[in-house]
């Protein structure tokens, strides 16, 4: 995997239409950041299917906007497309619905650009991509993001880029409006920004059941939580999950755990994608002592009513509630 940032000079994003899709938990900070950073002639064209969230945006974005009622329509208007849907499926019909998908639309004069940015299995993203070249309408990239949604919204997310060097120079320019210049990469051909993203994704999982169960000993033992984890983050410990995304609400002003986990990266998504990398890992024969306890705890945290449909930290809660009894 090889980094290739440059200075912004040497890539801004061209003064052409850009459609979005999907303005869900992560979708939301990235769209109004790209807007805030392109060309003051460019219109940014969204199509979000909850009309609540749609209008939220309409009223707190500044600039050229128009919204769309259905992927085709973004496809008619804009040259460059950026995808950021839930799951595989959404993203398969998003592009290929014989009524209403992306791919529905005639030969465009000049050819579209579409960076596929959700977290789904690599072989979702492979067909579509497929389905793009038969087209002919444009070129694919698969470019999932890592960061949560206080990266999207501060624009600091890490994007991890599938494609050919010359998509990825492309992809640069534009997603540079949302990420970190130097968190940039390109990870090799079609396929492989997933691949990195769910390893990724993967390893932040078992960090967030250790990091629960080190925070639940310390308070057990009768450790300040602050004072713990202030070691931890200057320490050997120290992860993402400790620091940002502290389980133990009081700990980190902005992580999920002070809003009660509201919001968020979901316990769902998160098994989700804890299950993709565990079907990669099997794919191509990566031993793993692991993968087991973290599936089945995650399981465990989708069934819990302290869990489901909260942010996968939540899971903290299995640890730390009721002295642990739903874990048994």
């Amino acid at each position: 995997m090889s980094n290739h940032s440059t200075s912004a000079s040497q890539g801004s994003p061209p003064p052409v239409t850009y459609g979005f899709i999907g303005l869900g938990v992560m979708g939301f900070g990235m769209a109004q950041n790209l807007r805030a950073k392109l060309p003051e002639e460019s219109t940014l064209v969204i199509c979000e299917i909850v009309e609540k969230r749609r209008d939220q945006f309409m009223a707190e974005t500044q600039g050229l906007l128009k919204v769309a009622s259905s992927p085709k329509e973004v496809a008619e208007q804009a040259d460059i497309i950026i995808t950021m849907l839930p799951k595989g499926p959404h993203v398969l019909d998003a592009f290929t619905n014989p009524s209403n998908g992306l791919l529905t639309i005639p030969q465009p004069p000049t050819p579209k650009f579409f960076i596929e940015c959700s977290t789904i299995d690599v072989k979702t993203s492979l067909l579509v991509a497929d389905k793009v070249k038969e087209s002919g309408l444009g070129h694919f990239v698969d470019s999932p993001v890592s960061g949560g949604p206080n990266g999207a919204i501060a624009g600091t997310l890490t994007f991890m880029v599938g494609g050919t060097s010359d998509l990825f120079e492309r992809t640069k320019a534009v997603v540079r409006t949302m990420g970190k210049e130097q968190s940039i990469f390109h990870c090799g051909p079609a396929g492989a920004g997933l691949a990195t993203k769910q390893i990724n994704n993967y390893l932040s999982a078992v960090c967030i059941l250790g990091v629960s169960e080190a925070m639940n000993m310390g308070i057990r033992y009768g450790l300040d939580p602050k004072v713990l984890s202030g070691v931890i983050n200057v320490s050997s410990g120290k992860c993402y999950n400790s620091l940002d995304q502290n389980p133990v609400k009081g700990v980190t002003p902005t992580a999920a755990s002070a809003k009660d986990f509201e919001g968020g990266f979901s316990t769902e998504l998160c098994k989700g994608v804890v299950d993709m990398a565990v079907g990669l890992g099997k794919e191509v024969g990566a031993k793993s002592v692991l993968s087991d306890i973290v599936q089945s705890t995650f399981q465990k945290a989708m069934e819990s009513e302290k869990c489901s449909g909260k942010d996968c930290r939540s899971v903290y809660r299995l640890f730390a509630e009721d002295d642990g009894l739903a874990l048994d």
